[in-house]
């Protein structure tokens, strides 16, 4: 009986990973934009995600634009699909310097962090925090290679009208 019960048990906590997991992704869909700074530079992001493949995937589209303190804007662009099944998802990331990184989710009490990259190329992390007040703050990092996490960009985003 007891063993029965632990596999229900789990059964029912795998469904409400399944659950949580959807739940982060209903509360990111849509359009974002806000201010931060990349790099050392004033940062305008634009970002958008939306449910992809049926519903068994998630895109992200990104738009960034970055001003120097030479006043010359420097624009950047991204796209990334992640595929989920069961509570992971994976995916790739395309981007306007050509990078394709592979990309891997994993979820925090009130975040959704992307591990990105690979050990041969960059490695980095980004973290969707998305605060009471609707506020979406991201948080960029870059694995140094003294294997500290350096953190490379920060932006507060609010939702915008689509």
């Amino acid at each position: 009986m007891r063993a029965g019960t632990l596999g229900l048990a789990l059964l029912a906590g795998l469904g409400l990973h399944d659950a949580a997991r959807a739940q982060v992704w209903e509360r990111l869909a849509g359009r974002w934009q806000g201010t931060g700074e990349v790099g050392g530079m004033a940062a305008t992001p634009v970002l958008a995600f939306a449910p992809a493949l049926g519903g068994r995937a998630h895109r992200l589209s990104f738009d960034n634009r970055m001003r120097g303190a030479d006043g010359r804007e420097r624009p950047f662009a991204a796209e990334a699909v992640y595929l989920c099944e069961g509570a992971a998802c994976r995916g790739h990331w395309y981007d306007t310097r050509g990078a394709i990184l592979p990309l891997a989710t994993r979820e925090e009490a009130d975040a959704l962090v992307v591990d990105w990259g690979d050990a041969g190329k960059e490695r980095g992390r980004t973290t969707y925090r998305l605060q009471d007040d609707g506020v979406l703050d991201v948080t960029d990092e870059v694995l140094g290679q003294d294997g500290r996490w350096k953190v490379f960009g920060r932006s507060r985003l609010t939702r915008a009208a689509d």
